[in-house]
């Protein structure tokens, strides 16, 4: 018997809403709260079934409703109220809540708001005069909790920066400013709808100079263990036979199945070679957590590294 209005509700009708504990079925709830897969799931506690032929109590239908609930405000999604049922009270039919849980599987990857930042910052301290690549890994405890970080509305943010100056040093000052902040998110096409921003897999946020080149499907999900270049953007000022000196962001993971550290390169290039730049060219990458209020840590904690060489 299926979940509708007139039907006696059964075991079986309450376990097609919710999904197994480790459910991939679109549009059930443990697919978008529990373990799921790919790029759903936020490693919440599943909702456990009801035994078939047990009597589904006014308990678990509220677990049901209430869960919910916390996803769609995790994720700003606007759902039809359901009142969760109390113990001795009446289980109606509510057409509602298939409704809702298609809603926050469609808007998994949308939050309302996020967690604090941690970040790692990597500054030359000598000058130089040919180029510079720095190294920044984000190192995750397993494999979903990389996923649930993304799933939910975690973010990585590149930012560079270099003291102002003259000649060289100032296009480089100008370059750092207009590229702003680019964020990796979870997309391979399409966006999510994070803190009130719509993000491309790759985003640039702020900044100005020259139009750079993004890739902005590659998001989190599109990486491999090959070398991806996410960003490329140009100077726009400055003395004018330097102005094809560029800085880039290049990705990879480290497994093409179940990665757990993900690396992000940034490369300065003065081209051509010959000015000499000053001291403290900086990069930064910044971890943007999803928020705790509605969800549960289950991406743990995140250690960042970085290095830089060059010369």
């Amino acid at each position: 018997m299926s979940y509708a209005q007139y039907n006696l509700v059964e075991a079986s009708d309450y376990n097609n809403l919710t999904g197994g504990p480790s459910s991939t079925t679109a549009n059930t709830l443990n697919v978008t709260w529990a373990t799921g897969t790919g790029n759903a799931g936020y490693g919440q506690t599943a909702e456990a079934n009801v035994a078939i032929g047990d009597t589904v109590t006014a308990a678990k239908w509220a677990n049901l409703v209430n869960k919910t609930g916390n996803a769609a405000t995790h994720q700003g999604s606007s759902i039809s109220s359901v009142t969760a049922p109390v113990a001795g009270g009446t289980i109606t039919f509510v057409s509602a809540i298939p409704t809702n849980l298609q809603t926050i599987y469609t808007n998994r990857l949308n939050a309302a708001t996020q967690g604090s930042t941690t970040s790692n910052t990597v500054t030359r301290a000598t000058t130089w005069s040919s180029g510079l690549t720095f190294t920044h890994t984000a190192t995750f405890a397993n494999s979903n909790a990389m996923r649930y970080f993304f799933n939910a509305g975690g973010q990585i943010k590149m930012t560079v920066a270099h003291p102002t100056g003259t000649n060289i040093n100032l296009l480089f000052y100008d370059l750092c400013s207009n590229i702003g902040t680019v964020a990796l998110s979870a997309p391979v096409s399409g966006t999510a709808t994070i803190a009130g921003t719509a993000y491309n897999g790759v985003t640039k946020v702020g900044g100005g100079g020259s139009t750079p080149t993004i890739d902005a499907n590659k998001g989190f999900y599109a990486l491999t263990t090959a070398n991806t270049t996410l960003f490329t953007q140009t100077a726009s000022t400055g003395p004018a036979a330097y102005l094809s000196t560029f800085i880039r962001f290049i990705a990879a993971v480290d497994s093409n199945s179940a990665p757990t550290v993900l690396t992000m390169y940034t490369v300065w290039d003065e081209i051509p070679d010959g000015y000499t730049v000053s001291t403290g060219s900086a990069t930064t990458l910044t971890v943007t957590p999803p928020e705790t209020t509605n969800l549960a840590n289950s991406w743990g904690t995140i250690t960042l590294a970085g290095s830089q060489t060059g010369s």
